[in-house]
């Protein structure tokens, strides 16, 4: 049991001493820019400087370190970090404050690298200009590397004879007082600290302050991260304390697949899901909002419960890439469930995907039109309530590549413990406000960034048709011309484009009608724009 009961007294100790649990103990952000509910982006951060900012996923994390005392001590463990106004920001911090500060990154992904590249370049600037100013910055900044998950076993060969490696997808951190070995805060969730997750993705992050029950439980899982499967990018290489900790019952629980069960094998965490899944109640509620649903097990899981509770409620929110399922290989379950459940008569199954018609455009490399992830709006949330009473989120998708490659984790949050309904409660206003965000009939004006839901019926029906419309040059030419942000009138298009005006003109028309673009006024001039 991992010597629970030790753990246990420890934490309790450790919380006496920090007077107990407050009353914003939990507290989670969203994207994009605050998040769709307006119960959740209305919210404001009141910075020690008097300004007061917009409670959005970058302002949460900045404020976060804003609040530390001089001395304190950093570590964040993320999969991406490409938002460089947060990272600036944390950077003067730390010579202002004489922060002790570690960051692993994932150094699995090539993608990545030039991010990598540029953060150490930002950390060897800063420690300059600090040397400068007679000041020091205790910056190390480190990746986990393929060659490390190669050699725990993190490795798939595909059918082409192209190897994988597993990533470490996790996106947290942990805060400690001056000459403390114990955290006393932390945070966790789906989000990367990037522009595209604070900016435009459905994204999530929790904090919990005060609690160090919950932070020791990440500084177990940086510990093993740093020192079994990280290579030093700048500074100096310091292993990391490995201090073994548990669960306390009262506080979230975190499932991490890093973790051994023994010496042949890692945790699990599809099982803990499952029997989550298994908990939904005879007329209680299931709801899912996922950016990957591609693990069997879990799917079969979702069926076998609607099944077994028929008067439950079941809704499923996928992303967009979710409802094409012709390639088989990529084993996208959304479509699967909606068939299978028609074939076994259960009828309390609901399956909604967020859309956007303007994800599509014209591949140059593939010669066809095609569902462009980069502008996709993901719905990036990897998370399940059941009952309306327990929830799990985190980093983990519902795919084998997260089961069985990547590093991954799970919080469990209970009703019964303290702040934990308000936390459930708050992404319920999120996921109501998304479910409900159904894809109107007519676009009259750009709807830029807003949510739309459709059923697999009207997804796919669109997704034929949209990609048939960019299969004329003319069509997929001018919608080119138009990028996110852009208002352009005709005259505009007609030199951007390269095309005679005729076939702009039908361009035009052809866009129109299936609202890949909208016609309209800006400032007393006609032009057109991305219609979503």
């Amino acid at each position: 049991m991992k010597r629970f009961f030790a753990s246990v007294l420890v934490c309790f100790l450790v919380l006496a001493a920090a007077g107990g649990v407050s009353a914003e103990s939990v507290e989670i952000f969203y994207g994009p820019e605050g998040g769709f509910s307006r119960a959740n982006n209305a919210r404001t951060l009141l910075f020690s400087d008097g300004s007061r900012k917009p409670a959005t996923l970058a302002n949460s994390l900045m404020h976060r370190i804003d609040r530390l005392e001089p001395g304190s001590t950093v570590k964040i463990a993320m999969y991406s970090m490409s938002d460089y106004q947060t990272l600036d920001f944390w950077l003067q911090a730390a010579v202002d404050k004489q922060l002790s500060c570690k960051l692993l990154l994932c150094g699995v992904s090539e993608w990545s690298a030039s991010s990598r590249e540029r953060i150490a370049r930002a950390i060897e600037k800063v420690a300059k200009t600090a040397e400068e100013q007679g000041k020091t910055l205790d910056f190390q900044l480190a990746a986990v590397t393929a060659e490390a998950m190669k050699r725990n076993g993190r490795e798939h060969t595909l059918e082409d004879g192209k190897t994988i490696y597993g990533t470490m997808h996790e996106k947290f951190g942990i805060f400690y007082r001056p000459d403390n070995p114990v955290p006393h805060s932390s945070f966790n969730g789906s989000a990367n600290i990037s522009v595209t997750s604070d900016k435009i993705y459905a994204e999530n992050r929790v904090f919990f302050d005060e609690q160090p029950a919950v932070a020791r439980q990440f500084a177990e899982e940086f510990a093993r991260l740093w020192n079994e499967y990280s290579e030093i990018v700048y500074g100096r290489w310091l292993p990391e304390k490995y201090l073994e900790t548990s669960h306390v019952p009262g506080y979230v629980k975190i499932v991490f697949n890093s973790e051994p069960v023994d010496e042949f094998q890692l945790t699990r965490i599809d099982s803990e899901l499952i029997n989550l899944i298994h908990r939904v109640e005879a007329s209680g509620s299931l709801d899912l909002a996922m950016f990957s649903l591609t693990r069997l097990e879990l799917a079969e899981a979702i069926l076998r419960s609607a099944e077994r509770n028929p008067g439950a409620r079941f809704r499923l929110l996928l992303d967009h890439a979710q409802l094409d399922d012709a390639d088989p290989l990529q084993s996208k379950l959304g479509p699967w469930v909606e068939q299978k459940a028609a074939e076994l008569g259960i009828n309390n199954i609901q399956v909604r995907y967020r859309f956007r018609r303007n994800a599509y455009g014209f591949s140059t490399e593939e010669k066809k039109p095609i569902l462009l992830s980069f502008l996709s709006l993901f719905l990036h949330h990897k998370n399940v309530t059941v009952n309306g009473k327990e929830m799990a989120i985190g980093s983990y998708n519902w795919s084998n590549s997260a089961e069985f490659l990547n590093f991954e984790n799970v919080m469990f949050f209970n009703a019964f413990y303290k702040d934990h309904q308000k936390v459930i409660d708050s992404f319920k206003a999120e996921f109501e406000t998304l479910w409900s965000s159904r894809m109107p009939a007519r676009i009259a004006r750009p709807r830029k960034g807003l949510p739309q839901t459709v059923t697999l019926a009207e997804g796919k029906a669109l997704h034929h048709k949209l990609l048939r419309t960019l299969e004329k040059e003319e069509n997929h030419k001018v919608l080119a011309t138009l990028d996110r942000e852009a208002f352009k009138t005709f005259d505009q298009i007609v030199a951007d484009s390269g095309l005679s005006e005729k076939n702009v003109r039908r361009g035009i028309r052809a866009l129109e009608a299936d609202q890949f673009i909208v016609k309209w006024n800006k400032d007393g001039i006609a032009g057109y724009s991305q219609a979503d």
